[in-house]
């Protein structure tokens, strides 16, 4: 949530001043994400592009492909090489057909040769920091278009779907807002900055919930936001109590995994309101919102994003986008990892303005011996420079083993920091055993899982 100095004083500071802290630390955000005329111009190109017909979104992709095509040729040293390599100039890359003489590139090909794709002399407006669904650590940098329109696509969704900036939020994420072993009440802080109230999904069990029911009916918040995992956490615990909300949320917006049939079924029942997911990338690449149809629309300003490698219905296949807009370090042809479908009655054109459904990251809980659910726990890799790749199989009631990828001697400074962090989200009240592999299985769908459940089934 913070810097490490910072979160330590946090940690030991009173909750009356956490409070304050938070607020604080919002307020930079807010600043970061939201001051400035820039912001303003992008919110209204976001909300007039929803109504661009597919010849303007043709219009405009094109020419911006073009445009990045050509900054890349002539200022990011990977591209020097790789157009050189395959013979290619800016003007073979005119619409958005002809996106396919480009080759896909790897997330292990940035990992490895980041340095390669920045553009040399300039600053980035941020750092971002992703563990990515195999768990392997990767450093963007963004310049401050695409942030503060990664910024603004968010807002247009949330407005689009009856939430206007501003209004009371409450969210359900991986913040650690206290300690996990500390199961006392309060478990939420306030961000007054922008009106968002952060509750911990890690306190969430049979016996904390009462304090939750309260607390949000006392907030009375006019949406719900965060991981679709502790959301239907939250709303199990209202079916298995026997208790109605007695607030009316206006939207349930979800993110950063793959929201299941089965958890939006809970989720709109016990809410009485329809989930409206969303699908972005810590690359900012792309931005798949939820309609109200179901089907998720991609924001044509952020970047273009194409389906490859389909099965056998011509409509699965992986996600392959291109960044529009950052110039700092911009990524062509990136392949995410995810799969995603089309829809049936799309057309045949490379580049595809809407998915039926996306195949992110598909992961189990981590059940704590106490009934508490943890569904994203990737926040325990963040900072290791020594692992490549890892997955976390929860093989007893009490017991985890983490399964590393690491091309090196794992340093011990490095097993003691993950063992910390894993017992921190989750309690100390599970054993852990940290294992170095040399591969780690995917699924009969070729998914990587990063959480594996092979206890609480179900």
């Amino acid at each position: 949530m913070m810097g490490s100095i910072s979160e330590a004083i946090y940690f030991r500071s009173p909750v009356f001043l956490q409070n304050v802290l938070v607020s604080a630390y919002g307020y930079k955000l807010y600043r970061k994400r939201y001051a400035g005329s820039l912001y303003r111009e992008l919110l209204e190109q976001v909300r007039h592009c929803r109504s661009w017909s597919p010849a303007e979104i043709e219009a405009h992709q094109s020419e911006r492909l073009h445009k990045m095509v050509k900054h890349c040729r002539s200022n990011i040293p990977y591209y020097q090489q790789q157009f050189a390599e395959y013979g290619l100039h800016e003007n073979d890359v005119t619409t958005t057909e002809h996106i396919t003489r480009l080759p896909i590139l790897k997330k292990q090909i940035v990992k490895e040769h980041a340095h390669l794709f920045q553009e040399p002399g300039t600053n980035p407006f941020m750092l971002q920091h992703t563990s990515g669904s195999t768990g392997t650590p990767l450093a963007l940098k963004v310049n401050e278009k695409t942030y503060k329109l990664a910024m603004a696509l968010l807002v247009e969704h949330e407005e689009h779907h009856g939430v206007p900036f501003g209004a009371k939020r409450a969210t359900f994420a991986g913040r650690m807002v206290q300690p996990a072993t500390n199961m006392t009440p309060p478990f939420a802080r306030m961000n007054r900055t922008e009106n968002q109230k952060l509750f911990s999904s890690y306190h969430l069990n049979n016996r904390t919930f009462p304090w939750y029911r309260a607390e949000l009916d006392r907030f009375q918040p006019a949406e719900l936001i965060g991981y679709p995992s502790a959301i239907c956490d939250l709303a199990a615990q209202y079916r298995e109590a026997g208790v109605t909300p007695a607030f009316r949320p206006q939207a349930i917006v979800t993110n950063s995994e793959t929201l299941l049939a089965w958890q939006r079924a809970i989720i709109e029942e016990v809410f009485d309101c329809k989930v409206s997911d969303y699908y972005g990338t810590a690359e900012y690449v792309l931005f798949a919102g939820q309609g109200q149809d179901g089907t998720y629309r991609l924001n044509p300003l952020l970047g273009i994003t194409e389906i490859q490698g389909y099965d056998d219905d011509q409509t699965v296949g992986r996600l392959i986008a291109t960044s529009l807009t950052n110039t700092t370090m911009p990524l062509l042809r990136y392949d995410l990892g995810d799969t995603a479908k089309k829809p049936v009655e799309s057309n045949s054109r490379a580049s595809v303005q809407l998915l039926e459904t996306v195949n992110g990251r598909v992961d189990d809980y981590i059940q704590t011996p106490d009934g508490r659910k943890i569904g994203r726990i990737d926040h325990i890799f963040k900072g290791l420079n020594g692992i490549s790749e890892a997955q976390v199989i929860q093989d007893a009631p009490d017991h985890c083993t983490i399964k590393v990828i690491s091309h090196s001697a794992l340093p011990e400074a490095e097993i003691y920091t993950l063992q910390h962090n894993f017992s921190a989200r989750t309690g100390g009240t599970l054993r852990l055993t940290v294992e170095k592999v040399a591969s780690i299985p995917r699924g009969p769908n070729g998914k990587f899982k990063s959480v594996l459940q092979m206890i609480f089934q179900g």
